[in-house]
């Protein structure tokens, strides 16, 4: 059965033979790939990288485009001008990476919450999903989107938090990127979540060439790695491989191609 990486960046130079990459994705049963960007200066850089993938796969590679926390540095207003014209021109799946990471120094986060919630306006005006990543601040990533009333959902990349956490973004229209980390013993809060989750509330995502998976520890992680992950997911929830593929599959589509026309 087919299956979905919601969250990888291929468009890195780690992956010096994209094509050869790509066509053994398919291969090995990789229906669509998502590739957010992180800096303004490597949106060209992703939206070429699609155009040059789906030449020779169709439809094998969505993007998204957005300016990272993590990068809080590189970032000028002038970006975010760049971005409101290419969510209007090229009309990628989703805004992101955005978000907010508070394991950055303290003084960093009112200008990460300046920059995300500019960015979840900008979705919101061009009625675009979004992938968030949020480290140590799942709450106040809640407590934005709700008062923004923002509806569209999308996904919250490489989710560790917990259960109760969890139904909060899921009554936001969101859904769980559940990646490497949750294959590691050590993960064991995580496992727990795992298995109180409703099967309509994840994806699968690898985050390549990040966060590798305790099977392919030191390795440089790729999409490849998504059966394997799924399977630790199978096993955690004593379900069939084939069911989580389904149902991550499904939410994928659900959440993001049912109100978006990806390019």
């Amino acid at each position: 059965m087919n299956w979905i990486d919601s969250h990888c960046h291929l468009d890195f130079e780690v992956f010096n033979e994209p094509l050869i990459l790509n066509t053994n994705l398919r291969e090995s049963g990789c229906a669509h790939v998502l590739v957010p960007a992180i800096s303004e200066q490597y949106f060209s850089r992703v939206q070429k990288f699609q155009i040059d993938a789906n030449q020779h796969h169709k439809d094998l590679v969505y993007i998204a485009l957005g300016l990272h926390p993590y990068f809080l540095k590189e970032h000028k207003a002038p970006h975010l001008e760049r971005l409101d014209c290419l969510l209007s021109e090229h009309r990628p799946m989703a805004v992101g990476e955005i978000g907010l990471d508070f394991a950055l120094p303290p003084e960093t986060h009112e200008s990460q919450i300046a920059l995300f919630e500019a960015q979840v306006l900008l979705a919101k005006k061009h009625q675009l999903t979004i992938v968030v990543h949020a480290r140590s601040s799942h709450d106040r990533v809640c407590s934005i989107l709700k008062r923004h009333k923002f509806i569209n959902g999308g996904i919250i990349h490489a989710f560790s938090g917990s259960f109760q956490q969890a139904q909060n973004y899921l009554r936001l229209g969101f859904v769980l990127g559940l990646g490497g980390a949750l294959t590691y013993d050590r993960a064991r809060a995580m496992h727990k979540m795992v298995q109180q989750l409703p099967s309509s509330a994840y994806v699968l995502e690898t985050d390549s060439p990040d966060m590798a998976p305790a099977f392919a520890r030191g390795q440089v992680n790729t999409p490849m790695n998504i059966p394997k992950i799924a399977q630790s997911i199978a096993n955690l929830r004593g379900e069939a491989l084939d069911k989580v593929y389904q149902d991550s599959t499904d939410n994928f589509m659900r959440v993001m191609l049912s109100s978006n026309d990806p390019v």
